[in-house]
């Protein structure tokens, strides 16, 4: 499937709402709830984490472990980084599918002929 594309019409979803609405999504074009693929969500947690590790260790290494801040920032990184990262790679890979646990739309020429039917024990 194509990046961030709802899969029933195939309209894009736009980057930013897939990241802010991620749990509440719904397609601009055929109002259906989508949800994220879990394929997604892992690679974007991976790569965030890989560069809270990555962002942690550099600054580990440059601050001095003496001062408070030495110990204090390189976590602060770490988070702006693990948050930095899987957001931008989200946007850029998010496979959106149609919600499972979504309820099912209703026919309008289902209800419509249920409506005519009458029971034949009151007439």
């Amino acid at each position: 499937m194509a990046i961030r594309r709802c899969p029933y019409c195939l309209t894009v979803v736009p980057a930013g709402q897939v990241v802010a609405y991620s749990y509440d999504l719904v397609c601009p074009g055929c109002q259906r709830p989508l949800e994220i693929s879990p394929a997604s969500r892992d690679i974007a947690e991976a790569l965030g984490l890989a560069a809270a590790a990555i962002v942690w260790f550099w600054t580990t290494r440059s601050w001095q472990a003496q001062t408070t801040l030495g110990w204090v920032l390189p976590i602060v990184y770490a988070f702006l980084a693990l948050s930095i990262v899987s957001t931008l790679i989200l946007m850029l890979s998010a496979d959106l599918r149609l919600r499972a646990d979504a309820p099912k739309p209703v026919e309008f020429a289902a209800e419509a002929g249920q409506g005519t039917h009458h029971g034949g024990s009151h007439h």
